[in-house]
């Protein structure tokens, strides 16, 4: 993998690299299969009240942690108590849901008892920041940034911050014993170690691939890459709160001089498809496909600016951090596209840290965000719009787009939920804060005698118990 890993802990300081790793050493209640849908973990069923809001688990039974010591509902308990104290900071627990207190009546019983009705819990308790962490780990809370204190199908053998991590099949696996004896991960700089590394066999598949490094790979003889949709995506955030752009004719304008298509192609270099100015891709499951792409229409837009006032169009800064190098990408093509219409950008690069710190949701500046696939549209949605549940990141969101958000959330009835779902995706595109252009891609390779490497359209997860070795496969002792 490329990039950092600088700690295991499953809830609070975490990596990207980290959430691909954790399937192997933890587990959750639930978990994704390669299509996004919700499968049994270390629980073989669930059920709600009638109102959601009120939800119970049962739990496998037989479950060993590496320790030796029995799975129970104490330490599903444990989890979530630490990850519910707001001492602990973790900062995906909003995305969990409106999760309030755990219940553990019996071994085997946790009741998940939450502020409002929530339908996605199932879902949201299958990502790679809900895993479950033995109650001993959780008293020994500082250490498993590097001791992991899980279920999971490999056990480790020694992990180097940044550097490697090694892994060796945990012979009591609930699921069956790994395919594989032993995994080594490598932590390498870049892309070129990347690949240079995967031709000469160092390694046996790579992860996180970009467009040209894919295609770059598929031109090599041995080497398979694999690509399946996904929902990652950068937006520009125009904020509806203060002019320019507090004016919905201004965001449309804007909007109506972006050539998608090209956009698109240039972004995710053919890997990726074209977005229309909201969140939800195809992969999600209440993606609208009946909902019209816009496409460029340069008079109109003109049109809008002299109706809001700006006939000579105006200046205006978009900032961007400097990875991944996509941000700036996209506040380029968007600056050309732009001058058709006499707006003129001018662009900001800064460090990460400094514009996490001090741009990233702070409601002054325009700015290119990154987001990964969210296991749910109601999570992806509600992040960047609710008011209150979310960031609102665009500064738009009203008493009647919160409604909508909330009713969508709460109901189990599949097609109301649809119904709701791609109302508000009409409602983003049409009047929402945000340009999206495109969605990119999951892209990895490995060399052919690897068989079963994972790609998911949801998530980061990369669980390789399943993962085999074919003929031809070098041996390493």
């Amino acid at each position: 993998m490329a990039g950092d890993m600088p700690s295991l802990d499953p809830m609070v300081r975490f990596t990207a690299n980290s959430w691909r790793v954790s399937p192997n050493l933890y587990n959750g209640l639930t978990r994704f299969d390669a299509d996004g849908t919700v499968q049994p973990d270390l629980a073989t069923s669930w059920e709600a009240d009638a109102e959601t809001q009120s939800w119970t688990f049962t739990l496998r039974e037989g479950v060993l942690f590496h320790d030796g010591e029995a799975f129970t509902s104490a330490d599903v308990k444990a989890t979530f108590d630490k990850m519910l104290d707001p001492e602990t900071s973790a900062p995906y627990r909003a995305e969990m849901g409106p999760i309030t207190s755990v219940d553990a009546p019996d071994e085997l019983t946790v009741i998940f008892h939450l502020s409002a009705p929530f339908a996605d819990l199932p879902s949201t308790l299958a990502t790679s920041t809900a895993k479950i962490i033995s109650a001993r780990g959780i008293a020994d809370f500082e250490n498993i940034t590097v001791k992991p204190y899980g279920t999971g199908p490999f056990r480790l053998v020694s992990f180097t911050p940044n550097d490697r991590l090694e892994l060796e099949a945990n012979p009591d696996y609930f699921d069956g014993r790994p395919e594989l004896d032993r995994i080594l991960i490598r932590l390498l700089p870049d892309t070129t170690a990347q690949i240079t590394a995967l031709r000469n066999k160092e390694v046996d598949a790579i992860a996180d691939l970009d467009g040209s490094t894919a295609i770059d790979l598929a031109s090599y003889e041995g080497v398979e890459v694999q690509e399946v949709p996904g929902g990652n995506f950068n937006n520009l955030v125009l904020l509806a709160d203060r002019p320019p752009f507090s004016d919905n004719r201004v965001r449309e304008a804007l909007k109506l001089c972006i050539d998608r298509e090209a956009l698109a192609d240039v972004l995710t270099e053919s890997a990726g498809v074209v977005a229309n100015d909201h969140p939800v891709s195809e992969v999600y499951r209440y993606f609208d496909a009946d909902l019209p792409m816009r496409t460029p229409d340069l008079e109109k837009a003109k049109a809008l600016l002299v109706e809001a006032g700006y006939p000579d169009g105006f200046e205006h800064k978009i900032v961007v951090g400097a990875n991944p190098p996509a941000r700036e990408k996209l506040a380029v093509l968007v600056q050309a596209m732009a001058q058709q219409i006499g707006i003129n950008f001018t662009i900001e690069k800064m460090d990460n840290s400094r514009f996490l710190s001090t741009v990233w949701n702070k409601g002054t500046e325009s700015y290119v965000g990154n987001y990964v696939t969210r296991p749910t549209a109601d999570l992806i949605l509600t992040k960047l719009y609710h008011a209150e549940l979310g960031i609102d990141e665009g500064r738009w969101a009203t008493p009647e787009s919160n409604a909508i958000l909330e009713e969508a959330r709460a109901t189990t009835d599949e097609a109301k939920r649809s119904e709701l779902y791609a109302q508000f995706q009409e409602m983003a595109k049409n009047d929402g804060p945000f340009i999206i252009s495109a969605f990119y891609n999951n892209l990895a390779a490995n060399n052919d005698y690897v068989i079963g490497f994972p790609v998911h359209r949801i998530g980061l997860d990369m669980p390789l118990a399943k993962v085999t070795l074919a003929d031809g496969a070098p041996s390493r002792g």
